[in-house]
């Protein structure tokens, strides 16, 4: 019985993918020996089958072979791959990509595979988040099914990994799920890491204990909730948290094997507790507790830089404003930092250093600097600027951004 051209190439992919490693290297292999039309003679392409491994029987190599040969001469290699494992759409290609400008930061042309053991995010890995695997054991498994036997890593083979594996996955969701949990780039270009570092800080500076919020939800530790258990956690814990930032966090630590799409609470309360120690330091007493953790918001210099992510046209929009604000200070020869010192004596202070409220900000802006501005802009820079969530502009960080530096 002969199969459909597109059965044929689904049984090939299945067996790349199952190949891992040695399919990788097959395709960099052999990719190298085509020509500028992606095309190899005959000879060239029987030597794929057999580097590779590909089982098939001869009617299946004799349907290729009609489909992909001209004039059984030359085999076209490149359309057959686009056959076997598809192409990546717009969305699936800028993942990629991104992923690939975080480990090539200079540009050289490749990574080495040390350099992808450091950058792969191992504690978000399904099975090391219920400590079914050690980080280890689940990084052997990754290599073994990418790039074991490549040490130098090019686009192209990052890309041809990805394209094997996203076959499979017809979801853009799901896929991008993929680069969350493995590289922490999401389509939005938000950083999990900022999201996590907000939550840190605030733990450290109130002394929270958030696991026992998760447990309720959790009666039988399974280690898994629902989105909908996860924020309301999240929010009885009294954490001051932004949807995007909420989001960020789900994605991260979500099961994407689950067929409930659940997440692990467990191991994102691991992570938070590191403020505090490490887990199972009495089995390696030598490793070194930092008195205080290493986080943005508890560095001296913290009020100096705004630490609010806001959405690309708001961010953009921002950027105009601040460098209108900017030109016409420079052209009035009026330093801002000044302006709200008035705010700062202890009748009229927030009880927060470098903060100011709202209309504390406003009037500043108004009345002692005289510029014109409209509420919504206003609002805009309030939202910028409002890095503690509770109504209050950081003066500081706004000065920062908008007078010379000395």
């Amino acid at each position: 019985m002969v199969h459909p051209i597109f059965f044929i190439h689904e049984c090939i992919r299945d067996q790349l993918q199952r190949f891992g490693a040695k399919g990788i290297l097959a395709l960099k292999t052999f990719h190298a020996k085509c020509d500028n039309q992606r095309c190899m003679d005959i000879n060239t392409w029987r030597e794929f089958l057999r580097f590779s491994g590909l089982r098939l029987n001869p009617e299946e190599l004799a349907v290729l072979m009609r489909t992909h040969a001209t004039a059984g001469k030359e085999f076209q290699f490149g359309a057959f791959m686009e056959c076997v494992r598809g192409t990546l759409n717009n969305y699936r290609d800028k993942l990629v990509k991104a992923a690939w400008k975080k480990l090539d930061m200079d540009n050289v042309g490749y990574v080495t595979r040390d350099c992808l053991k450091e950058t792969y995010n191992l504690i978000a890995q399904p099975m090391v988040m219920v400590q079914q695997q050690t980080q280890e054991e689940a990084m052997v498994e990754w290599l073994n099914g990418s790039f074991a036997l490549i040490q130098k890593v090019t686009l192209f083979d990052f890309t041809e990994y990805y394209l094997l594996l996203g076959a499979s996955i017809p979801d853009d969701v799901d896929f991008e799920l993929l680069f969350i949990k493995a590289w922490k780039i999401r389509g939005d270009g938000y950083n999990v890491d900022k999201a996590l570092n907000n939550v840190k800080t605030q733990v450290y500076k109130n002394r929270n204990r958030i696991r026992e919020f998760f447990r309720d939800y959790d009666p039988l530790r399974h280690r898994l909730i629902i989105d909908e258990q996860f924020a309301a956690a999240l929010d009885n814990s009294k954490l001051i948290i932004s949807k995007q930032e909420m989001k960020a966090i789900i994605d991260n630590y979500r099961m994407n094997d689950d067929p409930m799409r659940r997440t692990c609470w467990t191991a994102f309360c691991d992570e938070i507790d590191t403020v505090y120690t490490l887990k199972e330091l009495e089995k390696t007493p030598l490793r070194n507790v930092l008195p205080i953790p290493n986080l943005e918001g508890l560095k001296p210099q913290r009020f100096l830089g705004a630490t609010v992510y806001l959405e690309p046209k708001k961010e953009a929009a921002l950027q105009v404003l601040l460098k209108r604000i900017r030109k016409e200070l420079y052209d009035r020869r009026i330093y801002l930092r000044g302006s709200f010192d008035d705010y700062a004596v202890p009748k009229l202070c927030v009880g927060i250093v470098g903060h100011v409220t709202y209309t504390q900000f406003a009037q500043a802006l108004s009345s002692y600097v005289m510029i014109r501005i409209e509420p919504e802009e206003i609002e805009l820079l309030c939202e910028k600027y409002d890095d503690l969530k509770n109504k209050t502009v950081n003066f500081l960080a706004f000065t920062t951004d908008i007078d010379p530096p000395p």
